[in-house]
Order: C-alpha cells, then sequence, then structure tokens
C-alpha cells in the first residue's frame, strides 16, 4: 500500500497542539480533571487555528461559522452553551485521530492486503456479499482508510480482467457500490464510529443493547437488500465462468483474528478497569493496539527491531498523520461544535408541542430524521452537524415523542444514507477522487434505488417498532 502527497517528516506546532488536545481528552476521560478540561480547550483553539493554511473552502466555512456563533453565545450569556460545544469539538477531533491510529498500523499489514485482495477476486456468484461485509468489516478497523484500501483494489482488478469496455464497466459499478453500501452501514451499530461516539453523547438513556441489536439487524438486511438490488439490475449482464479465488493462507487469519481479538479485549479490559463506556475505552485502546500491532509485524527479526519498528511508527504518527488528518479533525469538530450551539439556541419546547399538538405519528417523526439528514447532505450540510444538531433539540425536548434508542438508530440511518445517496458526503468524494468517477455517478446514478429500497424498509421498521 502506498501513500501520495504526504507532507514532510519534520515536526510541526500543530502535530504537538493536537498531540496535546488527545492527551488532554483521554485524561479528562478517565479522571475528570477541570483544569485539563479547560487546557483542551486551549489546545483545540491552537489547533483549530494553525490548520487554517491546511484546510479547504469547507473547512474555512464551518470555522467562519464557529466564530460568529461563539460571538453570539457570548453576547446572549450562555457561557454554559459554548463550554458544551467546546467539549464535543474536542471529544470528536480526539476521536477521529485516534481512531485512524489503527490505520497507521494496518497500512504496512501483509494480512490486511491480502484479505482485500482476496475480496476483489471473489467469482461473480459471491462477489457482492464477500465486497460488502468486507469492506463493512474494514470500516470497522480502518474507518475511510477501508475505501482508500479496496477503491484502488477493486480498480486494479478490473483492468486485469477480461471482456471489453462495457463489461469491466459494469464490474467496476458493482464492485464499487457494493463497497460503499458496506462500508456506509456500519454506522448504525459500530463503537468504533463517529456516530455512535456522538450519539453515546446526545442520549445517554438510550438502551445500548436495544440500539446495538437494531443496528446489527439493520446492517445485515442492508447487505441482503443491495445485494438483490445488486442481482436484479444486472440480472442480464453477461456472467463469467464460475471460478475459484482459492482461500486464505492459515497465516493471515490468524493475523485477522489477532487484531480483532486484541482489539476487543482491550476494549473491554479499559472499560471494565476505567468504568467508561465502550466508545471512550475504545480511544485509549488504539494507541496501545498500534503498539503491539505494529511490535508484532516486526517482532519476527527480534525484540530490538519490533521496539525500533514501534519507535519509527510513533514518529511518523506525530509528524506525518497527525498533520495530514487536519481537515478531518477540523471537519468534525467543526461540525460538532456548530450542532451543539445551533441545537442550544433552538426553541425545543415550542417544537416539542407543535408536535404534540399536531398528533405526528412516532412513525413518521422518526422517518423525518433520515430524511432531514439525507435533503441536508445534498447541499453540503455535514451529517455530522446535522445529527448534532437534530440530537441536541431532540434531547431538549420535555417529554421525547419516541423511544431515545429508537431516535438514535434513526439519526444513525440517516448518516449511514448520506454516504450513498449524497454526493457531498465526505465518502463519496473520497471514493471519486481515488477512482476518478464523479460522487454523482457515485451516489445517485448508481445508488439511488438502493437508497430508496433502504428507505422503505426503515420506514417499515418504524413503523412496527411504534406499535409494541
Amino acid at each position: 500500500m502506498t501513500r501520495t502527497s504526504e507532507p514532510p517528516e519534520r515536526w510541526t506546532p500543530i502535530s504537538g497542539f493536537l498531540a496535546a488536545l488527545v492527551m488532554f481528552e483521554l485524561l479528562n476521560i478517565f479522571f475528570d480533571i477541570p483544569f485539563v478540561r479547560q487546557l483542551s480547550w486551549i489546545a483545540a483553539l491552537a489547533y483549530f487555528a494553525l490548520a487554517v493554511p491546511r484546510i479547504g473552502f469547507r473547512e474555512h466555512a464551518l470555522l467562519a461559522i464557529c466564530c460568529i456563533l461563539t460571538l453570539t453565545v457570548i453576547v446572549i450569556g450562555r457561557m454554559e452553551v459554548l463550554a458544551r460545544a467546546l467539549d464535543q469539538a474536542v471529544f470528536l477531533t480526539a476521536f477521529i485521530q485516534l481512531l485512524g491510529l489503527l490505520r497507521e498500523a494496518a497500512i504496512t499489514s501483509p494480512a490486511i492486503r491480502d484479505c482485500g485482495l482476496h475480496l476483489t477476486r471473489q467469482p461473480p456468484q459471491r462477489r457482492y456479499l464477500a465486497i460488502h461485509a468486507g469492506s463493512h468489516l474494514f470500516g470497522m478497523i480502518l474507518n475511510f482508510g477501508a475505501i482508500s484500501l479496496l477503491g484502488p483494489l477493486i480498480q486494479e482488478g478490473v483492468r486485469a480482467s477480461d471482456g471489453d469496455e462495457r463489461i469491466r464497466g459494469i464490474r467496476e459499478r458493482r464492485q464499487l457500490s457494493a463497497m460503499i453500501r458496506g462500508f456506509s452501514w456500519i454506522v448504525v451499530w459500530a463503537p468504533s464510529s463517529v456516530t455512535q461516539a456522538l450519539l453515546l453523547t446526545l442520549f445517554p438513556d438510550a438502551d445500548p443493547l436495544r440500539s446495538l441489536m437494531l443496528g446489527i439487524g439493520t446492517a445485515l438486511v442492508m447487505m441482503l437488500v443491495g445485494w438483490f438490488e445488486d442481482r436484479h439490475r444486472f440480472r442480464k449482464a453477461p456472467q463469467r465462468p464460475r471460478a475459484d479465488a482459492g482461500s486464505l493462507s492459515p497465516r493471515t487469519l490468524r493475523h485477522l483474528a489477532g487484531i480483532l481479538l486484541m482489539l476487543l479485549t482491550l476494549t473491554f479490559a479499559i472499560r471494565w478497569i476505567g468504568s467508561v463506556a465502550t466508545v471512550q475505552a475504545l480511544m485509549l485502546a488504539a494507541p496501545i493496539a498500534l503498539t503491539l500491532w505494529v511490535f508484532v509485524q516486526n517482532g519476527a527479526l527480534g525484540p530490538v527491531r519490533g521496539a525500533s519498528a514501534v519507535l519509527g511508527r510513533w514518529h511518523r504518527v506525530l509528524k506525518v498523520a497527525l498533520p495530514a488528518g487536519a481537515r478531518e479533525g477540523v471537519m468534525l469538530g467543526a461540525s460538532g461544535f456548530i450542532g451543539i450551539v445551533t441545537g442550544a439556541l433552538t426553541p425545543a419546547s415550542t417544537i416539542a408541542s407543535f408536535i404534540g399538538d399536531a398528533g405526528i405519528d412516532p412513525a413518521l417523526f422518526l422517518f423525518a430524521l433520515p430524511l432531514l439528514i439525507l435533503l441536508g447532505g445534498q447541499i453540503a450540510l455535514s451529517p455530522v452537524m446535522m445529527v448534532v444538531f437534530l440530537g441536541s433539540v431532540i434531547a431538549a425536548f420535555p417529554h421525547p415523542p419516541a423511544d431515545p434508542a429508537l431516535v438514535a438508530f434513526a439519526l444513525s440511518s440517516g448518516w449511514a444514507l448520506t454516504m450513498t445517496a449524497a454526493p457531498n458526503a465526505t465518502g463519496a468524494l473520497m471514493l471519486s477522487r481515488i477512482t476518478g468517477i464523479p460522487s454523482t455517478t457515485l451516489t445517485w446514478r448508481w445508488n439511488g434505488r438502493f437508497t430508496l429500497m433502504a428507505l422503505a424498509f426503515l420506514f417499515a421498521v418504524f413503523f412496527t417498532m411504534t406499535r409494541g
């Protein structure tokens, strides 16, 4: 796996402030020290300021909105709102940077690349399910790195395949669609996703088991819905002879199983010892997992070589990976800040009264949430911002219009839908940059029908769950 356009390996102030932000946030999570919380705010403000030359128009616009909202909150004397917004910005920035550490170990893992190649070389009769499930599992570990890994592998395999240009185009479309669909639905249940981290803070009273079961069940159904749509749409496409892609080597399987077992063990051990939520435990588990994973990759050459590799990787993280993640860190942090402030300034009680007086059915209320997030995505409103805004408003309702677990599920479903239906969503834009295919083609044209089928299923879920 190669990387392009990386910044030079040199220490920069942005690396120092981001490392400080992450360290202060972890200390605040596990020890709840007030002055450390304030230090994390200072580190975040310095980080955002230093990131300005490294970010694009969208991030500049978000920071400008943050400044306007900050002045508004100060003028009206709502300092507690400012504190909550800063907490959210720090948390999201730290979360995405810490989870990104797993990607740093994966980029040199032969097992990860072997598994990716194995998925894309599956025979046609089982390729959709293999790529969908594989991108789903890879997304849990690599986050958006799953797109960076599988996208080029898919195009590489298509170029090397037989058939004319039209046939290769169909194969590329089917495989890329399977990948983005599988990746998108991790957000409805996976603790490693930003979505679940956000919803945990917005709806602490939501039943975690119910949310988990709803999410996992929906992710499985969406795999079948996507497979059915793919088979039906391309039922007349030329079929290749059945082929055997072989199997992964026992060593690769052991490596993959070991990675997952290590991450799960670390997360639940930290959760038990620290008495924190799973998402927060995962934040501390990630840097430990990076250290162990890199050591194992190089430990066969001796402990000294393994330790040297670990130090070299952390050197790279601090000097390259952290500055390179400035755009996503600013985007998530600023979106979370905006969502909290706008949510707090919205008259939640008035909206709640209107919903109650209008007698809006709970199923329709829940169905409206993913629709609003999806519509916001069409005009480049980040799903982070929409989820935080809507979640903040709903959490402030005197009487919730629906079960908190269902509300959280509805919001996460809307987030998932934006990745296959909004050309301006991060996943679609990233895949477009990697493949050279317009994001409107990847979403509206290739996945429009799948999105409509997913919405129909969600409405059925909301209708059924609110009639119990």
